[in-house]
């Protein structure tokens, strides 16, 4: 044995193994879902009284952050088609190999048939793009995989029960017979209830699955091949293994299980026919050896009365029977997956019509299968076309029902405001999975839109005792609190969340803390991350910006407005930046702003700003600035923070005229009297002012609205109002 070992091509036998190991993995880690997880946030207006020191109850709204669940549809990958592609093109090439060795043509002439079938194609379909010639060779290509692993199946299914038997292989014939009899038994108890489960007839665990069996016949059969047989048939095996897993890969990556179905059934069929029928070969060909007890497994190849390819054939012949006895359950799977895998690619064709097509004709042969209903699924998302796509996604769950299918069969009916069917399905799809967090977030989510607020406690508290890592479980916490006065969240939960950087669960947390009154954990620290348009971050900016007032962090508003989408998805932007200059000692921008606001909203809002700014100006007011200014710099800083500090503009403005600045010392002294037309002591100020710029009749106007207001403080001014507009007169008269 040692030295037929050292002959086996080692290179060869480590990728085949590689390969089938790859299958295995792809096949256990289950491929590319066809639906995925999305989280979605909502803002939701709640008030909050934004001065509590006010007499005055100012209230304004800000934002809770509620999330929820939505479950997108996922296209199928390219790059395993390209990998089974180029194993194909090997695959042909050995199969090409073994033809011409078998055969005895020459290379010249299979090289000049290529050559000539090629150009006539070419010139027969000249007219063809790149995509459809990918779309025109590919149904060829997986119809020669598909009928490459129908016979590589059937090769290989000698393989398990010829291992048997080596193993089994002791120095006396009763202790081999009693492995080898011990061994096919388990085998064929194994098989036997893996085909039960698979067609449905029973439900256990206590098996291993076929297609496990599949890669493990593949692979030994290989070793067994590469041992004992002819460089001729290693050939034809390597062929038929490349050209296999060249429609493996991608049925297992993309998930096309219609197809995996087909496989395990053949699978099953050829290995329980041959595990049948290998003691008759054996016993048959080599009824001496046995009873000599001699290592027959090493020449079972070389059966001279019934060889084993013809009990292959036999095997062949009988499965097909079997086949359409069972009404052709697995050829027409195997059909189905084929045009999946025909839709895959007009997929990356970009044929719509045709990708259509080809999984509708799937469902002719296989309605149930899942690859060809979340395939259409996804079609019908796309197109907009929510009846049909509801109804695919409803088919794909009967055989195999999945969370992601009824969560998002839920939102269809949530956002055609059919809630109690949203209800409905939910509810079923907990009974098939209690386990999970995204089903409970979901059920809380349509208990709180039919008003059932105890119900959407109960599932929320739920889904966090299921996830209780998951952020979205926090952030819909402390959303519930707020929004319908709860208490679910635990002082020790808002103190260990208060170290998140989850923008939503920040910005909830800020909410909760200022709709109680309470003071924030000292370890919450502001986010200095540049935001996104995104709902979690507009929320965040927003309440942490009327939240530390002067304290929070200054956002680049400005550079948010260049794009005009963050306006028409957050129009409240435009108050954040009147709040965020008034803290940030740009006071007068932020009365021009908001006042601007006021026009353009309605009589709520406008109301709700009218009182904001009112009380801003109050506040500029009351303010009594003891600064003591010494150049024009700290003079223009003292007028842009504090602009209706009576004694800040009568400091700053001799250091603004020093300074020949008299246009901004005018404008000071103007927006003073027009954001306090009914305070009389900014009023002297200005109309020195004015006069000094030669606006003489506005400067009457104000002598005049002074002298209603204050007649007392008008007359103590009368003598400088005189000699400034003589001046503005002489000044005139000169120019």
């Amino acid at each position: 044995m040692k030295q037929r070992t050292d002959h086996i091509p080692t290179i060869w036998f480590i990728f085949s193994t590689l390969l089938s190991t790859i299958s295995l993995g792809i096949y256990i880690w289950g491929g590319m879902e066809a639906l995925d997880w999305e989280e979605v946030s909502e803002l939701i207006p709640q008030t909050v009284s934004l001065f509590p020191e006010s007499r005055e109850p100012i209230s304004s709204t800000i934002f809770l952050v509620r999330q929820h669940y939505y479950v997108q549809t996922i296209a199928p990958n390219f790059w395993p088609m390209v990998i089974g592609g180029l194993m194909a093109m090997l695959g042909l090439a050995w199969l090409g190999q073994f033809i011409q060795v078998w055969s005895k043509v020459s290379w010249r002439q299979i090289l000049l048939g290529l050559f000539l079938w090629v150009g006539i194609l070419f010139w027969r379909n000249s007219n063809l793009e790149i995509g459809a010639w990918l779309s025109f060779f590919h149904s060829p290509w997986i119809c020669l995989a598909f009928v490459s692993m129908v016979l590589l199946t059937v090769l290989s299914s000698s393989a398990i029960p010829s291992f048997l038997q080596e193993i089994s292989h002791s120095p006396d014939k009763k202790s081999s017979q009693k492995k080898f009899t011990g061994f096919m038994l388990f085998y064929g108890i194994n098989l036997i209830l893996s085909m039960g489960n698979l067609w449905g007839m029973w439900t256990s665990t206590l098996y291993v699955p076929a297609f496990i069996i599949f890669e493990i016949s593949m692979a030994l059969g290989m070793f067994r091949i590469l041992r004992y047989e002819s460089p001729l048939n290693q050939k034809l095996f390597g062929a038929l293994f490349l050209l296999s897993h060249s429609v493996l890969i991608p049925i297992l990556w993309n998930n096309n299980e219609v197809g995996i179905r087909a496989i395990e059934s053949w699978t099953l069929m050829t290995h329980l026919s041959m595990a049948i029928l290998y003691p008759v070969f054996l016993w048959t060909n080599f009824k001496e050896p046995i009873q000599n007890n001699l290592p027959i497994y090493k020449v079972v190849h070389k059966a001279h009365f019934i060889p084993i390819y013809l009990i292959q054939i036999g095997v062949f012949i009988l499965c097909v029977s079997w086949v359409f006895a069972r009404q052709g359950t697995a050829w027409h799977q195997v059909v189905a997956a084929y045009y999946n895998e025909q839709g895959d690619v007009e997929h990356f064709v970009g044929d719509r019509f045709l990708e259509e097509l080809a999984y509708k004709n799937s469902m002719i042969h296989s309605k149930l299968n899942q690859k060809s209903n979340l395939s259409l699924a996804r079609i019908s998302q796309a197109a907009g076309d929510t009846e049909k796509q509801a109804y695919y996604l409803q088919t794909s769950q009967i055989r195999h029902p999945r969370e992601k299918s009824f969560v998002a069969l839920a939102n269809i009916y949530g956002n055609e405001n059919q809630w109690f069917e949203s209800l409905f399905t939910l509810k079923k799809a907990y009974q098939l999975f209690p386990q999970s967090s995204q089903i409970a977030t979901q059920l809380s989510r349509v208990y709180e839109q039919i008003k059932q607020i105890d119900s959407a406690a109960y599932y929320l508290v739920l889904s966090k005792e299921l996830a209780p890592k998951n952020s979205l479980t926090w952030t819909n916490l402390m959303y519930f609190d707020v929004r319908h006065g709860s208490k679910l969240a635990s002082k020790e939960d808002l103190e260990s969340w208060s170290l998140s950087r989850d923008h939503a669960v920040q910005s909830n947390l800020l909410a909760r803390f200022w709709n109680n009154k309470k003071e924030l954990p000292a370890n919450f620290a502001q986010d200095t991350k540049e935001a996104q348009l995104d709902v979690r971050d507009f929320a965040l900016l927003f309440n942490a910006s009327l939240f530390f007032q002067g304290r929070s962090l200054v956002y680049p508003i400005q550079n948010y407005f260049k794009d005009p989408q963050w306006l028409q998805k957050f129009p409240e932007i435009a108050f954040m930046d009147a709040w965020q200059d008034y803290y940030h000692q740009h006071p007068l921008r932020a009365l021009n702003k908001l006042d601007l606001l006021m026009q353009k909203e309605n009589d709520i809002k406008a109301q709700e700003y009218r009182f904001i700014l009112s009380h801003w100006k109050k506040q500029l007011l009351e303010v009594k600035a003891k600064v003591k200014l010494n150049n024009v710099s700290q003079a223009l800083a003292a007028i842009q923070s504090y602009p209706f500090s009576l004694g800040i503009l009568q400091q700053a403005l001799p250091l603004l005229h020093q300074s020949n600045k008299h246009q901004e010392a005018y404008q000071a002294t103007l927006a003073a009297v027009q954001w306090n037309e009914d305070r009389a002591e900014f009023y002297p100020l200005y109309i020195l002012e004015a006069f000094q710029q030669g606006e003489i009749s506005y400067a009457e106007e104000a002598m005049n609205q002074l002298k209603k207001l204050d007649p007392i403080l008008y007359q103590s001014h009368t003598t400088a109002f005189v000699q400034a507009k003589e001046k503005a007169l002489n000044r005139q008269k000169f120019n």
